[in-house]
């Protein structure tokens, strides 16, 4: 029996049987015989995100498929792993290593290499939710400092300011300014 676990964002576009695999091509009668010495094995497909009825899966599975329907949506996940603090504040170690690889972690905050301690995954998303935050603010903080200079630049160039003057007044490098000018014209 094949399975094939999938836990992608988008939705499972792949072969679901053998015959698909293979795209079987050439005439009816050539395909008849090659399908006749070559069975049709289905592809059983596990596509996680989209699962309906999670609750016949064990507990840790459940959390894990049910998270993956969230890991787009910081806010969902805070807010699902705070209705279930219960569970996200003792969670084992495979369970969190999973947990880590379906939600890209770089790390676990109090992982450590003791695999029968409990992990706590509450401090663990709210820092990966924490770290999001912040480079959200930095981001918006940066676009903030390039539209400034840009319109700054701009305001020079109406006043016929040269590249060289305003790179200067802006003490900004030539090749910044250069670049900007060639966006805002």
């Amino acid at each position: 029996m094949s399975l094939v676990f999938y836990y992608g964002s988008e939705p499972w576009d792949g072969p679901v049987d053998l015959y698909d695999m293979f795209r079987l091509e050439g005439t009816e009668k050539e395909k008849a015989i090659l399908e006749k010495y070559l069975p049709n094995y289905r592809i059983n497909l596990v596509d996680a995100e989209r699962l309906e009825e999670t609750e016949r899966f064990s507990e840790d599975l459940q959390v894990i498929l049910t998270m993956l329907k969230y890991r787009k949506n910081k806010d969902g996940l805070r807010n699902y792993v705070n209705e279930n603090k219960q569970f996200f504040q003792k969670v084992d170690h495979e369970t969190s290593q999973a947990m880590k690889a379906f939600l890209n972690m770089k790390h676990i905050p109090g992982e450590t290499e003791n695999k029968e301690e409990a992990i706590n995954m509450c401090e663990a998303i709210q820092e990966m939710y924490d770290d999001g935050v912040r480079d959200g603010m930095q981001q918006g903080i940066q676009q903030g400092r390039d539209d400034l200079l840009k319109e700054k630049v701009k305001r020079k160039l109406q006043k016929q300011k040269s590249l060289e003057q305003i790179a200067d007044e802006l003490e900004e490098d030539v090749r910044v300014i250069r670049k900007i000018i060639k966006e805002v014209q």
